[in-house]
Order: C-alpha cells, then sequence, then structure tokens
C-alpha cells in the first residue's frame, strides 16, 4: 500500500514518486489472458457428494456455494474444501435441467434456494433441510415452500427460465422483487412481486406485475434479447444488470425495465479486450465492476459497469489447472472469485481483483479477437445449452 505521508527529504522529487504511485493504484496492473492464479480449486466429475457431472448453476450463501449439475443434484459444499454438506436432486428432470439459481438469506431468517427450473418452465424456492445425523448429506431434503410458473407466453408464463434476480426489501429482511429472466423464441425479463399480506423472509405466493424484452439484436427500445442467461441486482445504483449471452453483451436496465447502456454486442462478439463470447455467469463484485463467465471464449472478464470498460481477463481455454471449458456460472464472497469451470467438473477459486486499471489492446491482440476462431461450447451455446 501507497503511503500518504511525504518525506521531508528531496520533496520535490519524493513529492513526484508519490503522485505517479498514486496514479498508478497500489493494485498490479490486471490480467490480459492466460492460466488463472489459483487460490484453490475443487471438485472432479462423478456422482458422489462433493463431485459433479457438468454443474451449470452456482450462487453462494455468503459462507457457503451452492452448485446444480446435469444431474440435476443440488449440492451445498464448502468453499475452502469442496465438501458437500447437503442436498437433494430436483424432483423431475427427464425433460432437462436447471441452468439458474439464487440463494437469498436474509438477516436472521431461513436460507431459500430459487432454482430457474427451465425445462419445466417454472421457479422453484426451497429451503434446505439436513437429514439425521450421519445420513448420506446429499440425501437430505430440500423443502419445497413455493413455486410458479408453467408452459407459454402469457403473463406469469415462461419457456425456458434461465435465472432468478432477487432484490431484497429496503431494510433487506425480505424479497422486494423477483425478476426472471428466460430464452426460446420469447426472449425476456418478467418482474414478480410478493402477494399483499406477505411475510417478509417467508414470502410463498408472487404475482406477475410487468415484463420488459422481446427476442432479436437491437440495441435501442424496446428492448431485445438473445438468451439474457444471469440477472444481479445492482442496490448501490439502483439497477438491474443481465447478460444478454448470445447478442454478446451485458445490460444494464433500470427497475422499471428501461435501458441504461449495453457493454458489448452482437458487432463486437470476439476474444479481443472488451469482447465477449456468450457471456453467461455474471457477479457484482459491489464496488462498481462487474465479473463475467464467458462459455464460448473459455474466460472470465472483468468491467467497469459505468464505462464498459474492461479492467482484466482471466483464464484460457484448457483442461489443466488455471484452464477453463465453457464455465457457466460465477460467484464472489469474502475476498474470492468462484468460478464454475463446467466442463472441467470443477470450481475453480481466485482472489478477488481490485483497482481500475483499463487494458490495453494491441494491435496484434485486435487482429487476434477479431477473428473468428471456434471455441470449446460454442455451438452448444447457439442452441441454448438445452439439457
Amino acid at each position: 500500500m501507497v503511503s500518504t505521508t511525504r518525506p521531508t527529504a528531496q520533496p520535490a522529487l519524493g513529492g513526484l514518486l508519490g503522485a505517479l504511485l498514486l496514479l498508478g493504484g497500489c493494485s498490479k496492473p490486471p490480467p490480459a489472458g492466460g492460466p488463472l492464479s489459483l487460490v484453490t480449486s475443487f471438485g472432479e466429475v462423478g456422482d458422489s457428494p462433493g463431485q459433479f457431472s457438468y454443474p451449470r448453476c452456482m450462487d453462494t450463501d455468503g459462507s457457503q456455494l451452492w452448485v446444480i449439475d446435469k444431474q440435476a443434484w443440488v449440492q451445498r459444499v464448502d468453499a475452502k474444501t469442496g465438501e458437500c454438506t447437503l442436498g437433494w436432486r430436483m424432483p423431475e428432470y427427464e425433460n432437462g435441467r436447471p441452468c439458474g439459481m439464487s440463494v437469498f438469506t436474509p438477516p436472521g431468517g431461513a436460507t431459500r434456494v430459487y432454482v430457474a427450473d427451465t425445462h419445466y418452465h417454472r421457479v422453484m424456492i426451497y429451503e434446505p433441510v439436513a437429514g439425521p445425523a450421519g445420513s448420506d448429506v446429499r440425501r437430505s431434503s430440500g423443502k419445497l415452500v413455493a413455486q410458479f410458473g408453467s408452459y407459454g407466453e402469457g403473463d406469469g408464463q415462461f419457456i425456458f427460465p434461465t435465472d432468478v434476480g432477487i432484490l431484497p426489501t429496503p431494510d433487506g429482511t425480505g424479497v422486494a422483487r423477483l425478476y426472471v429472466s428466460e430464452y426460446g423464441g420469447h426472449d425476456r425479463v418478467s418482474v414478480y412481486e410478493p402477494s399483499p399480506g406477505s411475510t417478509h423472509g417467508g414470502e410463498t405466493e408472487f404475482v406477475f406485475r410487468f415484463a420488459f424484452g422481446r427476442y432479436g439484436s437491437g440495441s435501442g427500445e424496446p428492448v431485445e434479447f438473445s438468451r439474457p442467461q444471469s440477472v444481479e441486482i445492482d442496490r448501490a445504483a439502483h439497477e438491474v444488470v443481465i447478460t444478454d449471452a448470445c447478442n454478446h453483451r451485458i445490460g444494464r436496465f433500470t427497475y422499471e425495465g428501461k435501458l441504461v447502456r449495453w457493454i458489448g454486442g452482437p458487432e463486437q462478439v470476439g476474444d479481443g479486450i472488451g469482447q465477449m463470447k456468450y457471456p453467461y455467469g455474471l457477479v457484482l463484485l459491489g464496488d462498481g465492476t462487474a465479473m463475467v463467465s464467458e462459455f464460448g471464449g473459455n474466460r472470465v472478464q472483468r468491467f467497469e459497469l459505468a464505462t464498459g470498460t474492461s479492467l482484466g481477463i482471466y483464464g484460457e481455454t484448457g483442461r489443466r489447472a488455471g484452464d477453463l471449458a465453457t464455465p457457466w456460472a460465477i460467484a464472489a464472497m469474502h475476498g474470492r472469485v468462484y468460478i464454475l469451470d463446467s466442463g472441467n467438473n470443477r470450481v475453480q477459486v481466485i482472489d478477488q481483483p481490485t483497482g481500475r486499471h483499463p487494458l490495453k489492446q494491441t494491435t496484434e491482440q485486435a487482429n487476434d479477437g477479431n477473428r473468428a476462431s471456434p471455441a470449446v461450447g460454442a455451438d452448444d451455446a447457439k442452441r441454448g445449452g438445452r439439457g
């Protein structure tokens, strides 16, 4: 950390050096790709507790991680060791598995897991229930406390829901709104509020209020989406932030669904700095920046939301430690960033980046980024990652 105390000797030189250091900041310049600098990594392919079979959903309850894989197993895992501490299987999964989830724990209240049950066209809300001592931790039950949705394009219906963004009440004790994204030709975000009279933290019924967006690739109003995949709430900015995956961009919106700005876009798809290729996962770091996991780019990128500036690229395609293969989701807590490395059936953990060093692109990087190079899982992304 740079000291703000100016030395008494050589004041002019000391002041100049101090100013340069302050301009540069205390943090190192951000990476522009390459293997992740890992804190730890856990998970492997399999069907036992702590193992994954192509995991696609991840969130945190503030102390532990929650993961759902393509076997429809819901697991709560220790964020340091990867040990499964509780779990259950979704009640139906023959048609396909969930591809989005959010976890909400109000102060002093019960944890609730909101699952976008994609191929059953509904949202399922669970409270975790631990099994008897000594029992299989993944045979614990998730107590279903609420569900809503059915197949269709009407109010309160879904084609393929992808995520649930949770706006808490001002005091944080309950849910004020849910923002549910969906794809399948009727790409939009539907907004729900608890039924009048609901108890904060114990909401069991939700009422459809309005929706915004339609299928397309336009950059103005009305808003258009092509697979809105992840939804996060920026309470400081009073905005909803969404990854518009197949349009290769991030959208910022007011709580009422009005477009604030796009970052990226269909005409900017690529591997270059500031470009994206199927951004699926999204996490807000609480400092005005966001990190996005690129399903088709096999990397993670950090952006300043106000300007759209790229502040770092993390990871590269591969199977080795620090490499990524079709990362679906990303989460952060306690100074760590957790990357769901889906194609490698693991979670990789890095230190949460800080600072505001913009990445600068060389001519060679720009040319490389604009080439239409194939990426692991890109075709699957175009098909919508079914299953």
